[in-house]
């Protein structure tokens, strides 16, 4: 909320909005925004549909508010003038020293003070003419340099037909202003009430619509301030949102300057190694290279001026060392790997700082005998089973991408019945290989990367059958779930004197506390392994109650 001053200044300027200047007949227009007369004429009339019309029903838009508002028949000379805007350009130009007011009464004199009773301003030599009159003896005189707020400089309106008549009548038919003599001639037979009177009873009711205005003034208020709570909050929220943006891109910066750093790292890694592989091949030609020349040199010296006697006995040497040497070595085949590297951008590289990330150096190869399975179990019948496949580099270290996809074999021993099984690729550089047994005994896998076993491949796995359930009864005892029947065996094995042949409590036997009869197992839920071996030939499973 502004302070009174301002909203004074505000709602009573001296300026005119438009040109800037002190107001010079200040006409209201009906969005209550004040203009000159002079700023009214420059602007354009409108209609309704924003064309340039002439004559009648025009509008304008007001330049402050930017309204379409209408004008008079008569145009822009029948708004109403703003008198509290002509009383702000006086006030301001007497204050500022740049104008002086004449005296009301003589017109000679500079005015000094105004008469509130007779609303005049006069000057010094008037002043002691009214306090010496009868009449005026009373009447409250002013300064006009202490003149409190709300009070008018101007001199009382008068009528323009006669100009000594003051406009104290209103004339209701035609809502205008008129002296005593207009209201004789010109509003004859019209109602026609004193200003103050008709001025009252509006006052009254500008006041009720002033209250009623109040509650949805400060309606608007609240909302405004809501808004700019709420523009606020978005602020504020859209401050906290950078941040967070800021912090996420960071980290994923960082994260793929990182994986970056990887891939570069393998890419040198994989060419390190291939240099390497590449001396060794390059050393070891020249090694056969030297050895074979070293060959074809003997024999032909032995071809050419050998004897007999010494070619016979070294024939059998020579091509010996020949024939070694004509057999290609199969390392020889790691010549065309050498610059089989590619980066792959749309492979999946795993995570980096919590972050998945795309793009693989595939330039190291899979070493079969370096990579190995991990979590292998005894599998059951009928239920999945699986296991994990890692393929590592010649260093032990995994390749962290997929492509390497290995093939997996899985038989029965004994039938060489085969199970297929299902791989997942990880893109890791691991393999999630499953399967679903489908009978007990023992399974042989084989793990095969490169047509090469893997680390441990082949291995067995023992499957289990499915499970049994118990066919006898979790009980105490067979004498108390028989009801005391002698024949009533339990599969714990137990006997009690008496010729009894079940268990009994504390009886030779017994497991010491509650077991099933049908194999002697003092877990509830557990399988069945079946009858101990310990127990009688004619053993009942079940104690029939």
């Amino acid at each position: 909320m502004s302070d009174p001053e301002t909203k004074s200044a505000t709602v009573y300027p001296a300026q005119c909005p438009q040109c800037q200047e002190l107001f010079s007949d200040p006409r209201i227009l009906p969005c209550l925004h004040t203009l000159c007369m002079s700023c009214l004429n420059r602007l354009e009339p409108f209609n309704t549909n924003g064309k340039l019309t002439q004559g009648v029903n025009q509008s304008i838009l007001c330049p402050v508010c930017d309204s379409e508002v209408a004008l008079p028949p008569g145009g822009v000379t029948e708004l109403v003038p703003d008198m509290l805007a002509q009383e702000e350009v006086l006030l301001a130009l007497y204050r500022s020293g740049d104008h002086e007011l004449a005296c009301d009464l003589c017109g000679e004199g500079r005015a000094e003070k105004r008469c509130q009773d007779c609303k005049v301003n006069i000057c010094e030599f008037c002043c002691q003419a009214h306090r010496r009159q009868t009449r005026t003896t009373r009447h409250l005189l002013l300064s006009l340099q202490n003149l409190p707020p709300g009070l008018s400089l101007s001199p009382v309106p008068c009528c323009n037909l006669h100009p000594l008549e003051e406009l104290c009548l209103f004339c209701e038919p035609c809502s205008l202003p008129c002296c005593r003599d207009c209201a004789l001639i010109k509003h004859r037979g019209h109602v026609v009430r004193p200003v103050s009177e008709v001025a009252g009873k509006h006052r009254e009711q500008l006041h009720m619509a002033l209250k009623e205005a109040e509650p949805q003034l400060r309606e608007l208020e609240a909302a405004m301030q809501g808004v700019h709570s709420v523009k606020e909050a978005m602020h504020r929220r859209a401050e906290v949102l950078q941040g967070e943006v800021e912090a996420f891109t960071e980290k994923y910066i960082r994260a793929v300057r990182e994986h970056r750093s990887r891939l570069l790292r393998d890419i040198d890694e994989a060419i390190r190694r291939r240099q390497q592989t590449l001396s060794l091949q390059e050393a070891r030609i020249q090694q056969q290279i030297s050895d074979l020349r070293t060959a074809t040199g003997f024999t032909k010296g032995l071809l050419d001026r050998g004897p007999d006697l010494h070619f016979i006995r070294t024939r059998s040497l020579v091509s010996s060392r020949i024939t070694e040497l004509g057999v290609r070595d199969q390392r020889m085949v790691e010549m065309e790997e050498a610059t089989n590297i590619q980066f792959s951008p749309q492979e999946e590289a795993g995570q980096c700082q919590g972050y998945l990330m795309y793009g693989a150096v595939k330039g190291r190869e899979v070493d079969p005998e370096k990579s190995e399975v991990r979590g292998v179990q005894i599998a059951k019948v009928g239920k999945v089973s699986n296991f994990k496949l890692i393929c590592n580099d010649t260093s032990g270290n995994s390749l962290r991408y997929g492509g390497q996809c290995p093939r997996v074999s899985i038989l029965h021993q004994g039938t060489e019945r085969s199970l297929q099984p299902s791989i997942w690729d990880k893109h890791d550089g691991s393999y999630h290989i499953s399967y679903t047994p489908t009978a007990p005994g023992e399974l042989l896998v084989s793990a095969l990367v490169k047509d090469r076993h893997v680390q441990g491949s082949p291995f067995t796995v023992t499957v289990k059958g499915k499970s049994q359930q118990h066919p006898g009864i979790y009980h105490c005892c067979s004498f108390c779930s028989s009801g005391g029947q002698k024949d009533a065996r339990c599969g714990c094995g137990g006997s009690m004197p008496g010729g009894y042949k079940g268990c009994g409590h504390g009886h030779k036997g017994h497991p010491g506390h509650q077991h099933w009869s049908c194999c002697g197992s003092t877990v509830e839920k557990s399988e069945c392994p079946g009858a101990k071996d310990t127990a009688p030939h004619n053993l009942l499973r079940t104690v029939a109650l």
